[in-house]
């Protein structure tokens, strides 16, 4: 026989008023690395301090490149993590090396806060959530502990130390419960409600990624499947996944009112995360997969409220990705930098976190429409069809060298911007040639390049009939009749 259900129990810690305090000390003899069957734990209060570092304005000048906004952490070297945007805008993210949360508002203004003391110099801070009522739910000393507070005071909080196994992933379910994936040689799923957390004898085996679907039900990932629990944390489904999409590293709610997952093959000290794939559970129960190309490694992923789901990829090719229901996305590179992990912020932009520059960077949408890098074979992302691009104008006037002849280019609305050539055409001569990048929903000046044809034209006439015909990228052509004048 199994033992039974166990369950940990906490106390509220309450601190003197006004002082940044949260934190407990574990049950004596208990540490990381000490297996013990489950028992009843009580936090108390520790000596270490929470340390809240509050700056009303970026702790440094943000750098500013077009539509891309980067806030440099103020800790150095801070491991920077998952991040997600809290019910009230806000954004935290995970400080794993240094042993910090923080938040960031989008005026760009970071608060962090500093946990207590970890048990060991290398322990990590693993996740984090925030509820509907904004409070943190943070898993940190490399899981053995589960912290819940409410930034305006953290002078009180709720721990939970976990002997065995360790927390990995916090998400918030319905009714507010928590959930926590548990992993260390046996895996499982902690369920908390109110201040009581049970790991139930026979909840399944969660051991990384956990999300919340639309059915109201948790799903997490289970080595190489997929597993929805049921509401009591005592039992799940398994659904295996397809060959070349096993391995769901991230989990989250998406488009089909299901549950999408990201994956790739794990890469090693030789090679990059590779053969990446995004995919869904159908309301058939059948696992659909989009594969994002063998150079991708999807993780990371987060639903929009423009009803894509995004993602960073961490693989030989890095940047961020995005998907839509009808399987419409692109992998767009930005700047140097490596998005760790994204979220949609409450300014309809998508901020990420980067390991290696240190910082949260914020970049508009209308950037990543495009993929602009190599994803490698095996892409089935289909891009977004480009809007139709016509000509307003229906006179070019020359300028007094007749070289030169403006036109005026509308592009419909839509996500992508409208991209082509033009050639303006007299009877069967080209008498003048372009490029045009128009913004979706604008219109745009392009010069024409009048040719020595045109000139000779124009020496004769002062008004030349023409044929104005745009060409997209993707192939589709407009024309309209016009006059070339002098």
């Amino acid at each position: 026989m199994r033992r039974a259900a166990w369950t940990l129990t906490t106390t509220i810690i309450t601190l003197a008023v006004g002082l940044p305090l949260l934190g407990t000390v574990p049950p004596a003899g208990a540490g990381p690395g000490d297996p013990a069957e489950p028992t009843a734990l009580v936090a108390r209060a520790h000596p270490d301090r929470v340390t809240v570092r509050r700056s009303p304005a970026p702790p440094r000048p943000a750098q500013r490149a077009g539509a891309l906004r980067v806030f440099p952490v103020p800790t150095s070297s801070a491991g920077l993590e998952r991040i997600t945007t809290a019910p009230d805008g806000s954004m935290w993210f995970v400080e794993g090396d240094q042993n910090k949360v923080g938040r960031i508002t989008t005026a760009g203004a970071i608060t962090e806060f500093t946990l207590p003391a970890q048990t060991s110099d290398d322990s990590t801070v693993m996740d984090l959530e925030v509820d509907s009522s904004g409070r943190v739910w943070v898993v940190w000393d490399s899981g053995w502990r589960i912290t819940r507070f409410h930034p305006s005071s953290p002078s009180a909080a709720f721990t939970w130390n976990l002997s065995y196994p360790y927390g990995e992933e916090v998400r918030m379910g319905p009714g507010g419960a928590a959930w926590v994936t548990l992993s260390f040689d046996e895996q499982g799923i902690l369920k908390i409600v109110g201040d009581t957390a049970t790991w139930d004898d026979n909840a399944p085996p969660c051991d990384g990624a956990l999300g919340r679907g639309r059915d109201d039900l948790m799903w997490c990932q289970d080595f190489d499947k997929l597993i929805q629990v049921n509401a009591g944390g005592t039992g799940g489904r398994t659904y295996p996944m397809p060959d070349d999409a096993t391995y769901p590293y991230s989990v989250a709610t998406g488009p089909h009112q299901r549950i999408w997952f990201g994956r790739y093959e794990p890469g090693s000290w030789a090679s990059s995360p590779s053969w990446g794939n995004v995919g869904w559970v159908g309301t058939d129960n059948a696992v659909h997969t989009i594969r994002t190309g063998d150079r991708t490694a999807p993780r990371s992923l987060t639903l929009g409220r423009d009803g894509n789901v995004w993602f960073a990829s961490i693989g030989a090719t890095v940047g961020i990705g995005h998907v839509n229901a009808a399987g419409q996305g692109a992998i767009a590179r930005v700047g140097n930098f490596r998005p760790r992990s994204v979220t949609y912020g409450a300014d309809g932009a998508i901020w990420f976190t980067d390991r290696d520059a240190n910082a949260i960077v914020r970049v508009t949408r209308d950037q990543l429409w495009v993929t602009n890098v190599d994803v490698g074979d095996r892409n089935q992302l289909r891009p977004h069809p480009q809007p139709r691009a016509t000509a307003v104008s229906t006179r070019l006037d020359a300028d007094k060298r007749r070289r030169k002849a403006p036109l005026t280019v509308a592009c419909a609305g839509g996500l992508v911007a409208c991209r082509g050539s033009v050639v303006v055409k007299a009877g069967r001569k080209t008498v003048g040639t372009a490029r045009y990048a128009v913004a979706p929903g604008r219109r745009a000046t392009v010069p024409i390049a009048l040719s020595a044809a045109a000139r000779k034209l124009l020496g004769r006439k002062k008004r030349v009939k023409v044929v104005v015909v745009l060409t997209s990228t993707a192939g589709q052509r407009t024309s309209r009749a016009a006059r070339l004048t002098r």
